[in-house]
């Protein structure tokens, strides 16, 4: 059915006659009431008892008012989506994130994203999880990926959560991969790798887990997950990330991921995190809405 005779028909049962609907809508009663006339005569029933004090939806009458407050509803929210769409051709958006998604999630996040939107740019840059609530909440991040914090933010908030443990990365033919889970002793055995800077303050729910982390005395210690990747996929050692900073390679065999044992570290949830008090720009809003998806992906499989 055609919108604008839903709209008369809208109008008709609100205000339970045709001359005032005519008189809202600024069209002719006449042109108004061969509408109503159409739609009946297209169901077969009639959708309002004309009575002397005005019209009255019939039970039919009821049933398509329902439908019909639905299907405007819809059309005015795919509306909006599209006029946002117009209006985020192009712009600049920036992230800040957790350095182990800028290596795999991000980038290819990115590159499904500039399919639709071609001529949006970008400034992506890598923190301290500590530091990205502060960039967000300033205005220095349009939003940001970080570990859930314990306490609340006034400033900011996540738009999305999703589990993300800190395990072990390995290559397939490690000793520890036919493992389904890991102790700290399991992998204390072998060379580790690590980045310097303190651990996530998420990650103090789990006091064992910091103690262990506090203990190592790490191979190689690098703030390039980069270099810790290579190392990695030389059988150097091991490392300890979230999966989402490898996604690609663990899906095709060429590293795997193990979680630990300590129920603690695998509380941990990553989040996209936006202003509280701040309207994003249009291309910011619809990538927003397009990682939202992705971690929920992510966090399906």
């Amino acid at each position: 059915m055609h919108a604008v005779a839903l709209v008369y028909f809208r109008e008709v049962a609100r205000s339970g006659s045709v001359r005032r609907a005519a008189g809202v809508l600024n069209v002719a009663a006449s042109a108004l009431n061969r509408q109503i006339l159409k739609l009946e005569d297209e169901f077969g029933t009639p959708l309002f008892d004309r009575l002397p004090g005005g019209m009255r939806l019939t039970v039919a009458g009821q049933l398509l008012l329902s439908h019909v407050n639905d299907t405007l509803h819809e059309y005015d929210l795919v509306r909006s989506k599209i006029d946002d769409l117009k209006e985020a051709r192009s712009g600049h958006v920036s992230i800040a994130a957790l350095d182990s998604l800028l290596v795999d999630f991000l980038p290819r996040a990115l590159d499904r994203f500039r399919i639709d939107f071609p001529a949006v740019g970008y400034t992506v840059t890598a923190h301290q999880p500590a530091d990205i609530p502060r960039l967000v909440a300033e205005g220095d991040a349009d939003f940001a990926f970080t570990f859930v914090q314990p306490q609340g933010l006034s400033a900011a908030r996540f738009l999305v959560e999703v589990p993300a443990p800190i395990g072990v990365i390995m290559r397939p033919d490690h000793p520890l991969a036919a493992r389904l889970a890991l102790t700290f002793d399991d992998v204390a055995r072998y060379p580790i790798f690590t980045q310097p800077g303190p651990l996530p303050r998420a990650a103090d729910a789990d006091p064992e887990f910091a103690a262990f982390r506090a203990s190592i005395r790490p191979r190689v210690e690098s703030n390039s997950i980069q270099m810790l990747k290579l190392c990695v996929m030389l059988n150097m050692g091991i490392a300890f990330f979230t999966r989402l900073g490898f996604l690609h390679d663990i899906e095709t065999g060429e590293l795997t991921w193990r979680p630990f044992t300590s129920p603690g570290i695998n509380r941990l949830r990553i989040g996209l995190l936006a202003p509280s008090g701040r309207v994003l720009s249009p291309p910011a809003q619809q990538l927003a809405r397009r990682l939202v998806d992705d971690l929920h992906r992510f966090a399906s499989v």
